[in-house]
This record gives C-alpha cells, sequence and structure tokens, in this order.
C-alpha cells in the first residue's frame, strides 16, 4: 500500500475521535459512545505496546524466529513502554477526579469531551511520536541509513497527505468543523485574520532570525556530537532528499506552514497552551528522535505561540514558510 494512503488510514481512528467529541458535545447521546471509543483506541495501544515489549524481552534472550536481521537493532522495549505509557495515561485521564485535577493548569472545562479528548489525545499522540523515534531508531545505524536511502524517501503525495492534509482536517473537526461552528466562526476561532503590514515585516525578521538561531545551532551540535549529528542529519536527508531546489522548498514551506499552523497554533494552542503546544509540535518531527534538533524546534515552537497569541495566525503560516522555504534552499 502507498505510504500516504496507509498513513491516512492508520490516523483516520483519531480524527474520527475528533469528530465524535464535538458531536458529543452538543448531543448528550454520543458521550458514552465516544468514551467507549477512546477507551478502545488506547486499549488498542496498551496491547500492542505489551506485544512490543514481549518481542523485546524475547530479543534479549536470544534470536526471534523469523525477525530480519535489521529488526534487531529496533529499541523494542523502548517502543514498547511508550504505548503502554501513552495508553495508559490517555485512558487515565478520562476519569472526571483525574481530568479535573490535571486539566485545572490549562483552564480545561472537565465536563467538557471536547477539552477532555483534547487532554488524553495529547498523551495519546506525544507517546505515538516517542513510540516512532524509539523503534525507527535503526535508522541511525549504517544498514538502517543505507535502507532509508535506498527506500526513495518521502514523496509530494506523502507531505500533501502529512503534515497538510492530516493537520488541516484535525484542526477543523477540533474546532467544530460539521458538528458545533460556521465557517465564519471556524476562522475566527483559528484566529484567521489579514496581517498588517508591520506585521508582515515582522514575520520576515522573525523568520530570518530563527533561521540564524538554526545555523548556530547547526554549528554547536558539530562541535559537541558530531557524530549524533551526522546520524540524524542523514536520516533526516534520506527521508526528504526528494525535495530540493524551488520546487521542494516551497513544497515542503507550504504544506508544513499551513498544516501545523492551523493545528498547532490554530486550534490546540487556544486550548493548551504555548508550552504544550511546543511539547507537541516538537514530537511530531519524528525524524530528528530525541537530539538538539527536537530542542530547536520546541524552540521554535514557542516562537511561533508567541506570536500566535500577539499577532494573527496569518504571521505563524508565513514565518513557518519562510523558514522551511530557505531551509530547503540553502540545504540543497
Amino acid at each position: 500500500m502507498d505510504n500516504a494512503l496507509l498513513t491516512l488510514l492508520l490516523v483516520s481512528p483519531f480524527l474520527l475521535a475528533i469528530l465524535v467529541a464535538n458531536l458529543a458535545e452538543r448531543n448528550p447521546k454520543w458521550r458514552v459512545f465516544h468514551y467507549i471509543y477512546l477507551f478502545c483506541l488506547n486499549g488498542v495501544a496498551i496491547v500492542f505496546g505489551l506485544s512490543f515489549l514481549a518481542v523485546g524481552v524475547l530479543s534479549t534472550q536470544g534470536d526471534v524466529p523469523g525477525m530480519p536481521a535489521l529488526l534487531k537493532s529496533v529499541n523494542w522495549v523502548g517502543a514498547g513502554l511508550w504505548l503502554l505509557a501513552g495508553g495508559t495515561i490517555a485512558l487515565v485521564v478520562l476519569l472526571p477526579p483525574v481530568r479535573q485535577l490535571v486539566g485545572r493548569p490549562f483552564g480545561l472545562d472537565p465536563n467538557s469531551v471536547v477539552h477532555t479528548t483534547a487532554l488524553s489525545m495529547t498523551a495519546t499522540a506525544i507517546a505515538s511520536n516517542l513510540f516512532q523515534m524509539s523503534f525507527a531508531s535503526y535508522l541511525l545505524t549504517p544498514e538502517g541509513l543505507k535502507q532509508a536511502q535506498q527506500s526513495g524517501g518521502a514523496t509530494y503525495m506523502d507531505i500533501f497527505v502529512s503534515p497538510l492534509l492530516i493537520l488541516l482536517l484535525a484542526a477543523l473537526l477540533g474546532v467544530g468543523w460539521l458538528t458545533r461552528r460556521t465557517w465564519p466562526e471556524i476562522v475566527e476561532r483559528l484566529g484567521l485574520t489579514t496581517p498588517t503590514v508591520p506585521q508582515l515585516i515582522l514575520a520576515v525578521i522573525v523568520a530570518v532570525a530563527l533561521l540564524g538561531l538554526s545555523f548556530g545551532t547547526d554549528m554547536l551540535w558539530s562541535r559537541i556530537d558530531p557524530a549524533g549529528q551526522k546520524q540524524v542529519g542523514g536520516v533526516s536527508s534520506a527521508l526528504l532528499g526528494n525535495f530540493t531546489g524551488l520546487s521542494g522548498a516551497f513544497a515542503i514551506g507550504i504544506t508544513a506552514a499551513i498544516g501545523e499552523e492551523l493545528f498547532f497554533r490554530g486550534a490546540y494552542q487556544h486550548r493548551m497552551g504555548i508550552v504544550m503546544t511546543a511539547i507537541l509540535f516538537a514530537s511530531f518531527h519524528t525524524q530528528y528522535f530525541i537530539s538538539i534538533a527536537t530542542l530547536l524546534i520546541f524552540i521554535i515552537g514557542l516562537v511561533l505561540g508567541v506570536l500566535r497569541k500577539r499577532t494573527t495566525l496569518a504571521v505563524c503560516i508565513l514565518v513557518h514558510f519562510l523558514y522551511n522555504f530557505a531551509s530547503v534552499l540553502l540545504g540543497s
């Protein structure tokens, strides 16, 4: 199956959960079904987590029959633990006393199905992303990197589906598309207002500053951990090697800017705050694993979060586009 279609298929149950949460916000009849559905989703994550843990334990005791040699370097235990922890936390926060306690710092309404779902699915999403980082750790080996290079990397259809289509749907469904809000109300909720000229100038200045921060981070990384930089950079280049020149820079710039900003700074930040949004944003960049590059993405998320709070979402989209466009173009 095509990677893009497989990604869409895997994510569709979570998009459905967002849709049903918004239906349940208005219609109490949907609430019981929605909580059962979330229980099933995270129950599956727990089962898979236990399965990965079992494979990890078996692999430490000897060869697992039928396992390809390359998969022996997978961090099965780490991947399993992340799924197990994420699924468990996502279920625990559904309990009324827990969601009231945990949701208080974010100003969440414990009686709101949408707010509770945002809290629960945050745990699911972060754990899933960390699971991907753990599972894909074999790509950091010479054999894994060679396989990534031979796979051909991401295609234009891949980046159209994720981040653009999936995050766009998640953002729109999350703020009540098809359920609670009209289009004008959705536009207002997302903060899609026309930027002023000073805001456009600010966007260019911030994008240039972030590029400077990126180059400075790369220089620092090359000094303190050159081997790690080479490994992570090699995987990232292998996965995104098809996107070079003007067309590649524009494709990466526009898909990530629109999809990620609509979801993270448009829909999610209003509910969960700047810091949590930056954490979730950084976790979605799984191609950087846990590295200095991930810290850079977190800082960029904080900057974009402050911009969203003080200006408009359009400014964040423009900054994100300019940063990605220039990064790809300069790296080509």
